[in-house]
């Protein structure tokens, strides 16, 4: 049978490494359950608390996948740890649905969680039912929740800012002057109050102590049997079903028992070597939409499932069936919807085809963007997709050159130009299977003109079948202009000589912002042969900011990575960015053995050097001080190697 080390143990272990950046309690620790105090956390108000909640997946009691704090865009997040074989926690549970309104009026996602080794899926069911919940009630079968968090007692709330700082910890109000007393007037609603300034991104951590049962959920119960209807399921439903779904763009599908047991141990190996979920993007080295990443307790379940025998569990203790997002349009009928003009013919093997799509917009007046979504014709071959628009009839006329539908994205040169001042073609956005539409923050729009062609960029990943593929892009508008319009950036380098066998070569960019903006997404752009990018902004009092940091390069993994919330850079900031190849025969997807000198170059076998920026200008009427800026990075590149930094 698959069993864990002592759960008791293992679980005091994960609550000493998770809790030690997010607890910090010294002198101001909470008291025992029972003896009243507060206390303020000592950490500094700008520390990110590595609490991996803000981002991260998780089935609720009816099987709906909880993105936490990311629910209605991104936002804080509430969670309280709750039982009603708790007298203390059974007090507050009629009041559930009255903090989710006040925590929706907030912006804030609000969440009851049972997490207990003892309970089960029914159990958390049947709470939800029995107190008529309209709150989310999430069973944290396998305590990881409990893991992240570290939490003394029932009844305790935590809320996390969108930075995934802890703000406030500890009881809901006073009520309860100790256990078995309640105050006959309350004159502390520390929850609410914690609600009033969880998205101030100065606020002080705060910690009260709680009232109530000891959190004993996972303590002596000993070995425990991991189990795929219990711990193994949720896991997979929520981070890996959207794409590992009959037809999805997965090549096969985890949906249930047998599907996973039969692959237990590569489920077990690609999660425990970052491969999987597709991710590149190192975890809190900025902070994204559409975050894909396990954590370490999600990891050793598999680990564990797979090497114990992948046992099915008992159907009474099962995850309920996930429900994934319509695979329609989710932002509802588009306002504009363009097929590619006929179907390409996807061949069975050969090298992966990376393709342009030229479709007229027909657009008969300029319109304003608030929303892209795409559908492939046949998911099981479309990786990713990436979006621009062209009016210059460069991409048409490539186009006609070419006998099949649409061109090779290589060898044909660009219909872009690449010192950012051709404002007839450019990009507006991309997509990847499982992540939500490409959507702009509110009050934000892009332009488009009248006329012009849509074009598509199409990754088709071969699969061993042929088929054929006609995919589609679909526009939302708004009604009326927006106040701010989003803009496009590329930084970057063509001065590249990357040496036969050089295993860590390396070019740094630099950009002096003369105008200030709000930085929407980034996409590092390199070839075969990249190995890490990495981008940082410098502010003018000298702080740092981490945008993005990439430490295991794939070229088939190409993300536009969109900031939970955009990120405002000033006038007189530095953005950093830094790109590493390893031309060496130890690089496995070196186009050449033995290795060739790289050069700059449109081929997939050449090599490239790009960060895409979307960006909000304070100024508009100031672009073009931003362009020129921008296109200054092509000609300032140095040799710098990467700083110490984080790994995955």
């Amino acid at each position: 049978m698959a069993r864990l080390i002592d759960e008791g143990e293992r679980m005091r272990h994960v609550f000493l490494a998770a809790g030690a950046a997010l607890i910090l309690f010294s002198a101001s620790a909470p008291a025992a359950p029972g003896r009243p105090g507060a206390g303020i956390l000592r950490q500094p108000a700008v520390q990110v608390a590595s609490a991996g909640i803000i981002g991260a997946r998780f089935l609720d009691v009816d099987g709906n996948i909880r993105r936490l704090g990311d629910e209605n865009g991104a936002g804080p997040a509430a969670l309280v740890f709750v039982d009603d074989e708790c007298p203390v926690s059974a007090r507050y549970l009629g009041e559930m649905d009255a903090f989710l309104a006040e925590a929706e009026a907030a912006g804030i996602d609000f969440y009851a969680v049972m997490s207990s080794a003892r309970r089960s899926w029914a159990d958390a069911r049947k709470l939800r039912d029995d107190y008529g919940l309209a709150t989310p009630v999430l069973f944290d079968a396998s305590g990881d929740l409990a893991a992240r968090l570290a939490p003394a007692t029932l009844g305790e709330v935590f809320v996390i800012n969108e930075d995934d700082r802890l703000i406030y910890r500890g009881r809901i109000d006073d009520r309860f002057e100790s256990i078995g007393r309640l105050r006959r007037v309350i004159r502390s609603h520390d929850l609410l109050e914690a609600f009033e300034v969880a998205d101030e991104p100065e606020a002080e951590a705060r910690a009260t102590t709680p009232v109530g049962c000891y959190f004993e959920a996972w303590e002596n119960v000993g070995d425990r049997e991991v189990t795929y209807a219990r711990d193994i399921e949720p896991i997979l439903a929520a981070n890996c079903a959207e794409c590992h779904q009959a037809g999805g763009v997965a090549p096969f599908a985890l949906g249930h028992y047998r599907q996973a047991s039969g692959r237990s141990r590569m489920l077990a190996h690609v999660t425990g070597e970052g491969l999987m979920p597709p991710w590149r993007a190192v975890p809190r080295f900025g902070r994204f939409r559409d975050e894909r990443y396990l954590s370490q307790t999600q990891i050793d379940l598999l680990a564990a499932w797979a090497a114990g025998g992948a046992a099915e569990g008992v159907p009474g203790d099962r995850a309920p069936a996930a429900r994934l997002p319509d695979p329609g349009w989710r932002h509802g009928e588009p306002d504009l919807v363009l097929p590619m003009l006929e179907p390409y013919a996807v061949p069975a093997s050969g090298d992966d085809v990376y393709r342009y799509f030229v479709i007229p917009s027909g657009l008969e007046r300029p319109r304003t963007v608030t929303a892209i979504d795409f559908q492939p014709g046949d998911a099981s071959v479309v990786h990713h997709a990436n979006f621009f628009v062209d009016y210059s009839g460069r991409a048409r006329r490539e186009d006609a050159k070419d006998d099949e539908p649409g061109f090779s994205v290589f060898g044909t040169g660009s219909f872009m130009s690449y010192d950012n001042t051709d404002e007839n073609a450019y990009g507006i956005g991309g997509w990847t299977p499982g992540a939500e539409p490409y959507s702009l923050p509110e009050g934000v729009g892009l332009w488009l003109p009248r006329g012009g062609d849509i074009v598509i960029e199409v990754h088709y990943k071969l699969n061993g079948r042929a088929t054929t593929d006609q995919s589609k892009i679909a526009f939302y508008f708004a009604d009326r202009p927006t106040p701010k319009y989003i803009d496009g950036l590329i930084i970057g380098t063509q001065d590249l000589d990357i040496p036969p066998g050089e295993a860590a070569y390396t070019r740094h960019i630099s950009m002096d912002v003369p105008v200030g903006f709000r930085l929407v997404d980034v996409m590092p752009h390199m070839h075969y042969a990249g190995s890490r990018a990495r981008m940082v902004v410098t502010y003018p009092d000298g702080r740092e900011q981490a945008i993005v940091g990439i430490e295991d390069w794939d070229f088939r993994w190409q993300n536009i990575y969109t900031l939970r919330t955009p990120l405002h850079i000033p006038a007189g900031s530095r953005i950093d960015g830094w790109f590493e190849w390893d031309n060496s025969d130890a690089n496995a997807d070196n186009p050449f053995d033995p290795p060739r000198r790289l050069e700059w170059g449109w081929q997939s076998e050449e090599e490239m050097a790009e960060f895409w920026l979307g960006v909000i200008p304070d100024e508009p009427r100031r672009r073009m001080a931003l362009i020129r800026a921008s296109y200054r990075t092509w000609t300032n590149a140095d040799s710098r190697p990467l700083p110490p930094g984080p790994r995955r």
